[in-house]
């Protein structure tokens, strides 16, 4: 029998004609009908009586050509918070696998049985991420798997001709085997970016794998640009990332190389306009709740680590490649020396 999947949509504010075409690739779906079920949660689209409309139109389809499907409408609590929420949901139905599906894709008909085929394949595997396309170009990639460098940068890897290993899953499209969740999928505290990275970090930690289901394929409305602006969060979740799940020694070993790059940053977010943002990230870390919160994490992490930061290290880049940001700066400067500095830091840590 088919493994039982719950797939989780997640919208904001996304135009009724592009949540149509998103039911409309679910209906195609070939997985068989009574052994998957969509949570939908609405993250208080301005403007848009989603309810309203999924009522009118699709509510009738739920059992014909759609499975199952609860829709719910919350304010909005960014994208961990609202996977959160779905999957408080999901964990009613008692599923094997968790899809996190974004509200600006569509789906290939066959992208839910090659997932799960390719999880079921690999047993160990916490994560299976599908091949993501760019919607607007077919031709060109959006992930197929995620670099992270040591410093905590994030990165689509964009060619099936990469080299550089894959260390987390995109959270626009990525199956999770729920057995391996260990308690909770992602921490509120996140809201936005980061928090797929800090789930794949954490199964790295427990010691599962991270898969990529290349003929799993769906399709992804994304912008740079439209994610560019979210500065703010992006910086101070990548080292709330970075505090909460390396050991100490390995923090106070890449502390030199942080600082540096806290320099250059800064100079990124004064060129593009967004110091007050980039201050801003700096000042989260003078509020107790923050160090409250990182020692919190601290604690979860060191109960399901089986795996050392060696090992870690092993599977991050010194490079930050493939991003709208790259310049000859960073490509002929500061990717060498990260990455020579990366391999000092292999060598050192032996935790």
């Amino acid at each position: 029998m088919n493994p039982l999947v719950v797939v989780q949509i997640l919208l904001y504010n996304e135009p009724f004609d592009g949540i149509d075409r998103l039911l409309a690739s679910l209906e195609a779906v070939d997985y068989p009908l009574g052994r998957w079920k969509v949570v939908i949660v609405n993250n208080q689209c301005a403007g848009f009586d989603i309810a309203g409309h999924f009522e009118k139109k699709w509510r009738a389809k739920v059992g014909v050509s759609l499975p199952e499907t609860v829709f719910q409408v919350q304010k909005n609590n960014g994208f961990a918070g609202g996977h959160n929420s779905a999957h408080a949901i999901s964990k009613t139905f008692h599923p094997e696998y968790i899809y996190l599906l974004n509200g600006d894709a569509h789906v290939d008909h066959q992208f839910l049985w090659r997932v799960v085929q390719a999880a079921e394949a690999h047993p160990n595997a916490a994560l299976v991420q599908s091949r993501i396309l760019l919607d607007q170009d077919r031709e060109k990639i959006n992930s197929i798997g995620n670099a992270l460098h040591f410093l905590g940068f994030g990165f689509s890897k964009t060619t099936d001709e990469s080299s550089l290993p894959t260390f987390y899953a995109s959270g626009a499209g990525v199956l999770i085997r729920t057995a391996m969740l260990h308690g909770r999928m992602f921490d509120d505290g996140y809201f936005m970016y980061h928090d797929d990275v800090d789930l794949g970090w954490r199964a790295r930690l427990a010691g599962h794998d991270i898969v990529i289901a290349n003929d799993s394929v769906i399709y992804h409305h994304y912008e740079f640009s439209r994610s560019i602006k979210k500065f703010y969060w992006m910086e101070r979740n990548r080292h709330l990332t970075n505090l909460a799940n390396y050991k100490l020694g390995t923090l106070i070993l890449i502390a030199p190389a942080a600082i540096i790059m806290e320099f250059g940053t800064l100079i990124f977010a004064i060129k593009g306009g967004w110091a007050k943002e980039k201050v801003r990230s700096w000042l989260h870390f003078f509020k107790p709740s923050t160090w409250r919160w990182i020692f919190r994490t601290r604690y979860e992490v060191a109960g399901l680590r089986n795996v050392t930061d060696r090992v870690i290290l092993s599977k991050m880049v010194g490079v930050i490649e493939n991003q709208e940001t790259n310049n000859p700066f960073v490509l002929y400067l500061v990717n060498p020396l990260m990455s020579l500095y990366l391999v000092i830091l292999r060598t050192l840590v032996r935790w």
